[in-house]
């Protein structure tokens, strides 16, 4: 086991440690409902979220543990997003991680409650880094608005909503596919309609390439960018540091989605610990626009930006950010 491997591992045993106690805080509630939220945040993963925002905060001084709420709630907030995405009404599927999904195990009405529960709990274990001296209530609350920018509509939640309108997209033309997600109409999407149901209004173009990116920044790549800023924001980053660490941020959420594309084609189920969904419900995606080899390098284009952006990075520990480095050469060669 190398240096970073070794790492990923204790971030994130040390996230699953206290996941596990903020679950068992929670009072007044139906075991069960807090058993179903149980089952999907021990479910497993990489906890590359937030990992990702102990290694940005540590770079820019503090420590794994001044952020440790904010670290659990970010995985909270992701665990929430897959149990919903995984509902018969979003991907239907049957697998995450290598088990059964939470609306498999508990129904779907339970998965859905779980997933709300989950969403709140959010926001009430993030705001407790507030009573972290070393992070302070102002960083906290610059870092929870910031956090609940890129979770909601502007968002993650936004992204979601143009992939799901977005199937179909995939295999056939981006102005002619017939919009059965549409409360299921048969009507053929225009110009117009694409902008109402996938793009917001600011932006103008409505080409497949479009719909693509603001589909892969948002539904993926949010969560990702908005870990990374939490970090920095609840360590105090500011100025053009800031704007360094979401460049950064930026290309490696989209490269995680890109490579995610890559094994929904080349990876089996069991590799893969879920279905390969994405090919079946006509998925708009890097391979079906560009091909696999298109796909791996603009990955590869997108690592060198974000290597880039790190050495631009000034007021850091430089020997705190090779985390940082290691984890965007992760999300390249990962394999599921």
């Amino acid at each position: 086991m190398n240096k970073f491997d070794t790492y990923l591992k204790e971030r994130a045993k040390l996230v699953e440690k206290n996941l596990a106690k903020y679950i068992a805080k929670i009072p007044n509630s139906p075991k069960i409902l807090t058993d179903a939220m149980d089952y999907s945040l021990q479910a497993g993963g990489k906890r590359v979220r937030p990992v990702l925002l102990m290694a940005t905060a540590e770079a820019f001084g503090k420590k794994a543990q001044d952020v440790l709420p904010a670290a659990c709630a970010v995985e909270m907030l992701h665990t929430y997003s897959l149990i919903h995405d995984d509902l018969p009404c979003m991907d239907n599927d049957d697998l995450r991680r290598g088990k059964p999904t939470n609306h498999k195990v508990f129904g779907e009405d339970l998965a859905l409650l779980a997933g709300d529960a989950l969403l709140t709990y959010v926001f009430e274990v993030f705001a407790q880094n507030g009573k972290i001296k070393s992070i302070g209530a102002g960083n906290t609350l610059s870092a929870l608005l910031n956090f609940a920018h890129c979770a909601g509509a502007s968002g993650m939640v936004g992204g979601q909503t143009a992939d799901v309108y977005a199937e179909g997209m995939g295999t056939q033309e981006a102005h002619s596919f017939r919009a059965d997600k549409l409360r299921r109409s048969s009507k053929l999407l225009t110009k117009k309609t694409l902008h109402y149901f996938m793009l917001p209004p600011q932006v103008k173009e409505t080409t497949p390439e479009t719909i693509l990116n603001y589909i892969h920044a948002n539904k993926t790549g949010a969560l990702i960018r908005g870990s990374v800023e939490t970090g920095a924001l609840l360590a105090g980053a500011k100025g053009s540091d800031l704007k360094y660490i979401q460049q950064y941020a930026n290309c490696i959420g989209l490269v995680f989605q890109i490579v995610d594309d890559i094994l929904d084609v080349t990876s089996s189920v069991k590799q893969l610990g879920k279905s390969n969904s994405d090919d079946k419900n006509g998925k708009l995606t890097f391979v079906s626009l560009y091909g696999l080899e298109g796909s791996r390098k603009h990955a590869q284009l997108l690592i060198a930006k974000a290597q880039k952006a790190l050495g631009c990075l000034k007021n850091v520990r430089q020997k705190n950010l090779w985390p940082l480095y290691e984890m965007a050469e992760f999300f390249k060669t990962r394999t599921y």
